[in-house]
């Protein structure tokens, strides 16, 4: 339905409007009145449709001029007809200034009926035509956006279709080229759609094509483009890749993504999705060897078992292969009783005695053999199994410190390693578990040191702070596991209630030789000392390098020159050998200054 012109009455003596509402009643128009020149810039502004303005010349304290001209000076008002409306008698120089200011016509009062009212419907038939004119332009401007939409979209789904996908990719491309980055191509086929589609019909297939095209538009981000490549086949563009690793995550997420149930009617299909993937530049030049690539990487994750991915790459393929076997198995490692713990000794290096222990988590799966900590332990961390599996550690680890306390020679600390993950656990286990632990009576929490990672202290909080005191209020020591790997920031050293600092062990390995290394160790050294903390050196390998830290004061050192980790029966074993070397050590050397 067409909008009606509108005429805008100005006068400040309502007599006046009124009469002219009168006059104008035969008009096919709407008419609003404005009693002053700031209503009259203000109605013209709002509305969309006014085809005229009646200005009177003598508004009350104001200059109907200069009303003209601001209206004339604004986008939307200045094409507005304005008639001028005067009681002055007629004076020329009125006349000149009043089309100056913009007005397209001036009247007398009293004004001629007829001649007011042919005026008037002239400048309706212009805007009649300009806004018919105007309706006609946005109504094609529409019709070829409808129509480049139908061409870059599917019709059901709604996502980019092939054509968009193209453009978009060489955008991309461009991009990356110019900025030294990357992308990944994954080309998705769902599994078991065309069973639906012959079962339960076109119609449902079409709703599950719908509802999963919705999921995986909810994971991508708005850089990223989700298309409909044909049939049950979906490619998802994703730019500015940094890593790998979060690539991963993000096919996982759509694996889990596609197999939840969809809900139709009167049923709930599941499906699963084959994946191949392909990253420019390493595995195409352009986009059709990008395409076909990533849809070989897609075949060949459905001849190995289908609802997977695969890299084009064979590299990439194996590490993520790897990956997803190590989620698999370290799921149920904890019940299956695959987890060990080995125990290396810490040693007071002035005297050599043996004053702690670090336990250290070992794993041995029957498919997988021994798993590196430094591979399992992020990707527990990244599921969500650090927490149980930490608490397994803590728990075994204080057992065994409770069995060795029985001898009463033995007077050991007990380091154990935690996880920044434990830390955020908002049941706080680890609390309630060591709680728990120093209640039963059997270690002393002073007997218990955590090591802990400089990553977890720099990202200060609240409830950290909270936890480490807590800690150091039940007497458990804290300390910084491989110091200045990593972190230059050392205000967290004053911020928590820190106990000892464990020098990395790449700062020991090529002392005494390397002159940088020993002085960046007796830096720490000094500071740590200043603060009021103790030092152990990590990865001692030979008796230089025990005696030039031990010269240097350094409070505590382990490394495989005093051995390696071991089980518990064997570090019982190498404990008796220790006392025995030491106590002939201490023979011998009476014998040499005559105390025997």
């Amino acid at each position: 339905m067409s909008a009606k012109p509108v005429i805008l009455i100005t006068d400040h003596v309502k007599n006046n409007r009124e009469g002219l509402v009168q006059l104008l009643q035969s008009a096919d128009a709407e008419i609003i009145e404005a009693e002053t020149g700031s209503e009259t810039l203000f109605k013209a502004s709002e509305s969309n449709h006014i085809a005229l303005i009646l200005l009177d010349v003598q508004l009350s304290g104001q200059d109907s001029f200069r009303v003209a001209e601001q209206l004339h000076s604004e986008k939307k008002t200045r094409y507005i007809p304005i008639i001028f409306m005067t009681g002055v008698d007629d004076d020329e120089m009125y006349t000149q200034q009043g089309y100056r200011a913009g007005a397209v016509d001036y009247m007398h009062k009293p004004v001629d009926p007829v001649v007011l009212l042919s005026k008037v419907n002239v400048f309706l038939d212009f805007w009649r035509m300009r806004n018919s004119l105007e309706r006609e332009i946005e109504q094609r401007v529409d019709a070829e956006m409808r129509i480049q939409h139908m061409a870059d979209h599917d019709q059901l789904t709604c996502l980019p279709n092939r054509r968009n996908l193209y453009a978009r990719l060489t955008e991309a491309m461009q991009r990356c080229d110019r900025y030294g980055k990357r992308l990944a191509l994954l080309f998705l086929d769902l599994d078991g759609f065309k069973r639906i589609n012959d079962t339960l019909g076109h119609k449902c297939g079409d709703e599950v094509l719908l509802q999963i095209a919705g999921r995986y538009q909810g994971l991508i981000r708005n850089t990223d483009t989700l298309a409909r490549f044909g049939g049950d086949e979906f490619v998802i563009l994703l730019t500015d890749l940094d890593e790998h690793e979060q690539l991963i995550h993000k096919l996982k997420a759509l694996l889990d993504i596609t197999h939840n149930p969809v809900d139709l009617e009167d049923n709930k299909v599941s499906l699963g999705v084959s994946m191949g993937i392909a990253y420019y530049p390493e595995h195409g030049s352009n986009i059709e060897e990008l395409l076909s690539n990533a849809d070989k990487a897609m075949y060949q994750a459905k001849n190995e078992g289908r609802n997977t991915f695969r890299f084009y790459s064979n590299e990439m393929n194996e590490s993520a292969k790897e990956k997803m076997l190590i989620e698999k198995h370290l799921v149920t490692a904890l019940a299956n009783n695959e987890f060990s713990l080995v125990y290396q000794p810490i040693i007071e290096l002035q005297h050599q005695d043996v004053v702690a222990v670090e336990v250290l988590l070992r794993w041995h799966n029957p498919e997988l053999g021994f798993v590196r900590p430094d591979i399992f332990i992020p990707i527990a961390e990244e599921i969500g199994a650090i927490n149980d599996i930490g608490s397994w550690v803590l728990h075994e680890s204080c057992k065994q410190l409770a069995s060795w306390n029985r001898r009463k020679d033995w007077n050991l600390r007990m380091c154990i390693n935690v996880s920044t993950v434990q830390f955020n656990d908002p049941e706080q286990r680890l609390l309630h578990d060591l709680n728990s632990i120093i209640d039963r009576g059997q270690i002393q929490a002073s007997q218990l040191e955590l090591e802990i990672t400089e990553g977890l202290l720099l990202n200060h909080t609240n409830n950290l702070a909270n936890q480490l005191n807590q800690l150091v209020d039940l007497n458990v020591g804290i300390a910084i596991d491989d110091f200045g790997t990593g972190y230059s920031s050392l205000s967290y050293l004053k911020k928590y209630p820190i106990s000892t600092l464990k020098i990395d062990r790449s700062f020991i390995m090529d002392m005494p030789d390397d002159e940088d290394d020993c002085v960046l160790v007796t830096a720490i050294l000094a500071m740590s000392h200043g603060l009021g903390l103790k030092v152990i050196a990590e990865g001692i390998e030979n008796q230089a390098q025990l005696k030039y830290l031990a010269e240097l004061d350094c409070d505590y050192g382990q490394g495989y020159h005093f051995n390696k980790p071991i089980d518990a029966e064997d570090f019982e074993k190498f404990m008796l050998q220790h006392a025995a070397s030491q106590h002939d050590l201490m023979f011998v050397k009476a014998l040499h200054t005559g105390g025997m």
